[in-house]
């Protein structure tokens, strides 16, 4: 029995370390930059594809239905900032996607806790509130760092 713990651990840690490269290089690759006219098709493709998306939602009923438009509506912020953060290649952009994905996660979380009930519900929204805080000054201590007194 021991022998297939250590091979199970050994086994995870090899497939979480691949996943964290996986993850690290999609983090860290650089966005491309874009045209005026590829930003214009980008966009018009995330406007065109917003009524199916919407669709799906509406087939849904309660939490779930409202959930679905919470993670739709966050997927749409989060690629909208990144497609101006490779449009405009500016700090302030880069700032404004990344304050898009917090937000794009304190929505979902919201819509998740919206689903339980009472002291439940209260709790969870504490607690997503204060993870978007600390999150949003974890975002911002870096610019902080690096601005000229």
């Amino acid at each position: 029995m021991g022998r297939a713990v250590l091979v199970a651990l050994g086994t995870g840690a090899v497939i979480s370390s691949v996943a964290a490269l996986g993850i690290g290089a999609a983090v860290t690759s650089a966005p491309r930059t874009l045209s005026r006219a590829q930003y214009e098709a980008a966009m018009a493709d995330i406007d065109a594809l917003r009524p199916a998306l919407r669709a799906r939602c509406e087939a849904l009923t309660g939490p779930d239905e409202e959930l679905c438009r919470a993670q739709t509506a966050a997927a749409e912020m989060v690629r909208v900032a990144a497609l101006e953060e490779s449009f405009r290649r500016t700090p302030e952009a880069a700032k404004e996607t990344q304050r898009a994905r917090i937000e794009a996660r304190y929505q979902v979380a919201r819509a998740k806790c919206a689903a339980l009930g009472g002291s439940q519900r209260d709790s969870c929204m504490i607690s997503v509130h204060a993870t978007k805080g600390r999150s949003l000054l974890e975002a911002q201590a870096p610019y902080l760092l690096r601005q000229p007194e």
